[in-house]
């Protein structure tokens, strides 16, 4: 396979040529739709080379037409479920916070949000893949999609560029222009390591058996669940099924599971009538101090921080 280099910085005459202001109008149209309430957006801060937004998506079906640009989504909120249709294949995504879905440039998708999601939406100009913008046309560079990986270091960086958008200040372009270049240069690295996980497992799991797997989770919660017990419902060994899972689902069984367990105690937190103790029981955690650990790492907050936070 051949080795993919990093794009190459954009000169000074291409910087003069993409200094056109990269606005709402070069957007998919999924953004205008009624169930996409927009928060913030880039739009008038005089950004070239990407347009980000910030939002909140209800449930809806959509698709995302062609576009000459990039695509790069993250879920500032989760575990969400979501159905995607692309290259003649539904896939089904159990999207955990900080997730990331990447449409390449010139690719079409359908989606299925099944349930609400806070998001954020990036768009990067072609031209940041290939150093230029000539190159750059009737292209999507071999580029895989990226359909629900939890990625920490593209988080970070889209997590600086909503700050940028939620602050509005127009000064801040050529932070921006740097910000888009190292988010294409890691989606890049991003492709070339899904590249090969899709050449290692190429078997998927049906939406039949996401299904299953889903309603046992929630109906088990509170127990301890196996990974035998995951693996049968599939029919298939408990290696094989951590192999498919992961490459079907874009995060482990256990991350899965952690997942849909920290969702169930975020629900019950609302509740000031249930003690900690009692969320930890009916969300299956050992004791209270695992789930406090538990919590903390995957929201950032204790579940006393988070109840006191929402209520």
């Amino acid at each position: 396979m051949q080795k993919r280099s990093n794009p190459p910085l954009p000169t000074e005459a291409q910087n003069e040529h993409t200094a056109r202001p990269f606005d709402g109008g070069e957007v998919h149209s999924v953004l205008r739709q009624l169930a996409v309430k927009r928060e913030a957006s880039s739009a008038g801060l005089g950004w070239s080379t990407i347009f980000a937004s910030v939002q909140r998506e209800e449930p809806f079906r959509g698709r995302f037409e062609a576009n000459a640009n990039a695509l790069l989504v993250t879920a500032a909120s989760g575990p969400v479920d979501i159905t995607y249709r692309i290259d003649g294949r539904v896939i089904s995504r159990h999207l955990q916070e900080k997730g990331i879905f990447f449409l390449p440039p010139r690719r079409d998708c359908e989606v299925t949000l099944n349930t609400p999601l806070d998001s954020i939406h990036v768009y990067l100009r072609p031209e940041l893949f290939s150093g230029s913008e000539d190159k750059a046309q009737n292209s999507d560079f071999g580029l895989l999609p990226l359909l629900g990986e939890p990625e920490p270091i593209t988080s970070n960086l889209l997590a600086v560029v909503e700050e940028m958008v939620r602050e509005g200040d127009s000064s801040c372009s050529l932070l921006a222009d740097s910000l888009a270049l190292a988010i294409a240069n890691r989606l890049v690295v991003l492709n070339a390591r899904e590249r090969k996980a899709t050449c290692a497992v190429e078997r998927q799991l049906s939406s039949r058996s996401v299904r299953s797997i889903r309603d046992f989770v929630e109906a088990n919660i509170a127990d301890c669940i196996k990974l035998d017990d995951l693996a049968a419902i599939c029919g298939v060994s408990p290696e094989y099924f951590i192999r498919v899972f992961k490459s079907s689902l874009g995060v482990s069984p256990h991350r899965y599971v952690i997942g849909v367990r920290i969702h169930h105690a975020k629900l019950l937190l609302t509740d000031p009538n249930i003690g900690l103790a009692e969320v930890a029981m009916r969300c299956g955690f050992a004791h209270q101090q695992h789930f406090t650990n538990t919590f903390r790492r995957m929201t950032g907050l204790s579940p006393g921080a988070y109840r006191r936070a929402m209520n």
